[in-house]
């Protein structure tokens, strides 16, 4: 196998171990995509400071080590789609953080960008804080995603003011060793059985604690100065997953919660998109010869 071959096939590898799937590099139809509270989708990018230096070091030739990007969240996470496609993007530029040799029986470290995910179906913030899903002790890593908040809004019983202690809690130590945080604000999603509901059919309808869950994080987010990105803006606001469900080529399940692999692949490569101009705009604020 040649450099090259080797370097894709590790990328593949270290994805997410043996469960890992390939993405494909080339972007599907991308979609409409809708306005956000957030500049250009993402709050707070100042937060993401620590992960932008890494990146550049690793442009510049500087890092010799892996950028390692950790994702715990719920059944879009599990997937591995949405954070498959962000993966693939970043590695498109950066490299693939892991090379194969004939010496080695195992990828060895290399400049580029490593991403690996722990997703579980039903999974809460709540759980997270107990270990469901854990991260894995995969290094130290330059940035933790957190994606949750569906199963969260979906929850009657939700305490806006325990869900609010426990996501301070959880960025707090997540950051603890300089690390950069991002949370994924919760996407839009409908319940079945509603009467008056916003979508075409009129009986389905977001639970309303996931707006909750939404403001919570934004706001958490801010005063504890991470990243925030606006996914329900992204993906179209309210009700966007009974329109993007009704598209020929639907984006999101019947269900109007989880995404189809089309959906994941062009969701997942608007958070890419935003991510790397939030990037390109802070190594131009930078300027010419101040990056180390």
């Amino acid at each position: 196998m040649n450099r090259a071959g080797a370097l894709i096939f590790a990328g593949v590898l270290t994805a997410t171990g043996a469960a890992a799937q390939e993405v494909a590099y080339a972007d599907l139809d991308r979609g409409p995509v809708g306005t956000s509270i957030c500049p250009g989708g993402m709050c707070g990018s100042a937060g993401l400071t620590p992960l932008f230096e890494a990146l550049a070091a690793t442009e510049a030739g500087e890092r010799k080590t892996p950028v390692l990007i950790l994702q715990a969240g719920d059944s879009h996470t599990a997937g591995g789609k949405i954070s498959g496609k962000l993966r693939a993007r970043l590695q498109m530029r950066f490299g693939y953080g892991a090379m194969l040799t004939a010496d080695a029986p195992e990828p060895i470290d290399a400049p580029g960008v490593r991403l690996i995910e722990a997703g579980e179906v039903g999974a809460t913030l709540t759980g997270f804080a107990t270990g469901k899903p854990a991260l894995p002790s995969a290094g130290s890593a330059v940035l933790t995603i957190l994606a949750f908040g569906t199963n969260d809004g979906f929850d009657d019983g939700l305490d806006p003011v325990v869900f609010e202690a426990l996501l301070r809690n959880q960025v707090e130590g997540l950051r603890k060793d300089g690390a950069a945080v991002l949370i994924l604000g919760a996407p839009d999603a409908l319940r079945t059985g509603s009467g008056g509901g916003c979508s075409a059919d009129g009986l389905r309808a977001p639970p309303a604690n996931l707006a909750v869950v939404r403001d919570v994080q934004r706001r958490v987010a801010a005063e504890l100065g991470v990243a925030f990105w606006d996914w329900h803006g992204r993906m179209g606001g309210d009700c966007s997953a009974d329109r993007l469900a009704l598209r020929a080529d639907p984006f999101m399940r019947g269900d109007r919660v989880h995404f189809t692999a089309a959906g994941a692949d062009w969701i997942g490569g608007v958070l890419a998109d935003d991510l790397l101009a939030a990037y390109d705009a802070w190594k131009a604020s930078q300027g010419p010869g101040s990056i180390r």
